[in-house]
C-alpha cells in the first residue's frame, strides 16, 4: 500500500557520500535543544525577528567576481519564512545548478543538527551565524567557508519532520510539525524496500519486519511512542528478521516514511490514513458451508478467491486499495457483524462474494446484486446500483461466464450496512457448465484479479477526495 511521497534527506544523498565538513560555532544539548555557548561564540551573531510577511531570514546576494575555474557555483540565497501551512521552509539557493550527487547532508535527528556542505562552492553570502528569536522549528542558522567548500549548519528542534524538495539552481528544505506515532530508528543499509509489513487489524496488531537481527539496536535505541492509543511495542527476533509487533487499544490504520536514519509511524482511524477503503466479504464460514457440490463447499471457494488470492493484489505495495475482510478464517460470522464491520473500518464500499445454487443442473451464470433501501447517492457520486453495474461490466467482459444481469435484493449485509454494497453470485455451485469454472484454480485467481481491478476502478471514476 503507498501513499504520497515527499523525497527525504537521505535520498538526495545518492550512491557516494563525502565526508561532512563541519564547523560548529556552538553545540545542542540533547534534553532541551537550547543552544550552549561560550561567551566568546556569541561575538557576530545576529538575532532576527519575524517580519510581518512571516520572513525569518532574508539574505540575497548578487555574487561578486569569483575564480569559476576553482569553483563550480556560489551560495547567493539565505531564506527561511514561514507559510501559511504552520511549516518553516529554509532555501539555499546557488547561482548555478549545483552537483547534487556531491552535496553532502548530515542529519542528527537526536540533537536536530543539520549539516550540509556545498563541494566546490564560493561563498557570497559570507560568513553568518544567526539565532532565530522567532522561530519555531529552527533555531539557528550559520554559513561558513573553506578555500573549497560552503558549510551550513542548521539547528532545530528535535521533534518536527524534515522533508527537501530540489530546485533548479538549490533547495528549499521543509521543517515542520511531527505527528508520528512511533519512531524507530533503522539499522544501517536497510532500505524501504525491505521493510514488510503485516496488518493483523482483527486482533488490533500489526507487524513490521526488518532483515537482520537487530534487537541490540532497539535495547541502545528503543522505540519512541507518542500515541496513546499504543498499547504495547515488542520487538523479537524470528530466523533472520526483526519483527517490531505493535499493539493498539482498537482498531488503527497506519503508515510509515523515512527520515533519515529514522522510521517514522503514524497510526490513526482508518479514515486518516487511506485514501480508499473496502471490505470485503467472504461468504458463509465455520458452520455454515453455504451451497454443496460434489464435495466443494461454497464457503471455501469464497474465502479462497476473495481472501487468499485477493490479497496478493489488495496487499501489494502498489495497490490504491486499503482492504479489510470481515473474516480471515473458516469462522463462523453473523451477517450484522458483517454488515457492521464496514463502519468500524470506514469503508468506502461493502463487496460481498456467494455462490449461487439450484436443484436445476442447467442454471448457470453470474449475478450481481444491490439493495434498493442502500442506494443512496454519496457525496462522490456513487451509489450501491452504480457499483453493482460497473463491477457486473467487468466481470462480465473479463470472464468466461455468462451474465444473468444486475438485481435487486434485501440481503441482510446490503439493507443494513452503511456504504455502497453488492454481493456478487459468482456463478452455480450446482451448475453444469459453473461448477467447473468456479472450482478451477486458474479461473478464481483471475476472479480475484478482476475484483481488485474493478475495485480500484471505481475509486478512480468516483474519488473519495481525501
Amino acid at each position: 500500500m503507498k501513499h504520497k511521497f515527499i523525497i527525504i534527506l537521505n535520498l538526495l544523498l545518492g550512491a557516494a557520500l563525502l565526508g561532512v565538513v563541519t564547523l560548529h560555532p556552538y553545540t545542542v544539548s540533547a534534553e532541551t535543544a537550547e543552544i550552549e555557548t561560550d561567551s566568546d561564540d556569541l561575538e557576530g551573531v545576529e538575532y532576527d525577528k519575524a517580519d510581518q510577511n512571516g520572513v525569518l531570514l532574508d539574505i540575497d546576494i548578487v555574487p561578486d567576481e569569483y575564480d569559476r575555474k576553482h569553483y563550480d557555483a556560489a551560495l547567493n540565497t539565505v531564506y527561511l519564512e514561514d507559510t501559511d501551512d504552520s511549516q518553516q521552509v529554509l532555501s539555499l539557493y546557488t547561482d548555478s545548478s549545483p552537483d547534487t550527487d556531491k552535496l553532502t547532508w548530515n542529519a542528527d535527528e537526536e540533537k536536530g543538527i543539520l549539516t550540509l556542505v556545498f563541494p566546490n562552492t564560493y561563498n557570497a553570502v559570507g560568513e553568518q551565524i544567526h539565532a532565530l528569536t522567532n522561530s519555531t522549528y529552527v533555531k539557528t542558522i550559520s554559513v561558513t567557508s573553506d578555500s573549497n567548500n560552503t558549510t551550513v549548519t542548521v539547528t532545530y528542534q528535535p521533534e518536527c519532520m524534515i522533508s527537501v524538495e530540489t530546485e533548479d539552481v538549490g533547495f528549499s528544505i521543509i521543517f515542520s510539525k511531527s505527528s508520528y506515532s512511533l519512531r524507530i530508528r533503522l539499522p544501517e543499509g536497510v532500505t524501504m524496500e525491505q521493510i514488510i509489513d503485516t496488518d493483523y487489524y482483527y486482533n488490533h496488531k500489526f507487524v513490521l519486519q526488518i532483515p537482520g537481527m537487530h534487537k541490540s539496536l532497539y535495547d541502545q535505541y528503543p522505540i519512541i511512542r507518542k500515541n496513546p492509543v499504543i498499547t504495547g511495542v515488542k520487538v523479537t527476533q524470528s530466523g533472520s528478521n526483526t519483527k517490531i509487533t505493535v499493539s493498539t487499544s482498537k482498531l488503527q490504520g497506519y503508515k510509515y516514511t523515512r527520515q533519515g536514519d529514522y522510521l517514522f509511524v503514524t497510526i490513526d482511524r482508518p479514515r486518516k490514513i487511506y485514501k480508499n477503503i473496502v471490505v470485503l466479504d467472504a461468504g458463509h464460514g465455520g458452520k455454515d458451508f453455504g451451497a454443496t457440490n460434489r464435495g466443494s463447499k461454497e464457503k471455501a471457494i469464497n474465502f479462497k478467491i476473495i481472501y487468499t488470492l485477493a490479497r496478493k493484489y489488495f496487499d501489494s505495495p502498489s495497490s490504491s486499495v486499503k482492504a479489510y475482510w470481515s473474516r480471515y478464517n473458516d469462522k463462523f460470522i453473523s451477517l450484522s457483524e458483517r454488515a457492521r464491520f464496514a463502519a468500524e473500518v470506514d469503508a468506502d464500499l461493502f463487496v460481498s462474494l456467494h455462490m449461487n445454487s439450484a436443484s436445476n443442473r442447467s442454471a448457470n451464470g453470474m449475478e450481481v446484486y444491490y439493495a434498493k433501501s442502500n442506494n443512496r447517492v454519496t457525496d462522490t457520486g456513487l451509489s450501491s446500483q452504480k457499483l453493482a453495474r460497473k463491477m457486473h461490466n467487468r466481470l462480465e467482459n473479463n470472464l468466461t461466464i455468462p451474465s444473468r444481469g444486475v438485481k435487486k435484493a434485501e440481503f441482510y449485509v446490503l439493507r443494513h450496512n452503511t456504504v455502497p454494497s453488492i454481493l456478487i453470485e459468482l456463478g452455480f455451485i450446482s451448475g453444469n457448465r459453473d461448477y467447473n469454472k468456479i472450482t478451477s484454480p486458474a479461473y478464481q485467481k483471475k476472479t480475484a484479479q478482476n475484483i481488485y481491478e474493478g475495485i480500484a476502478d471505481i475509486f478512480k471514476a468516483y474519488p473519495t477526495g481525501r
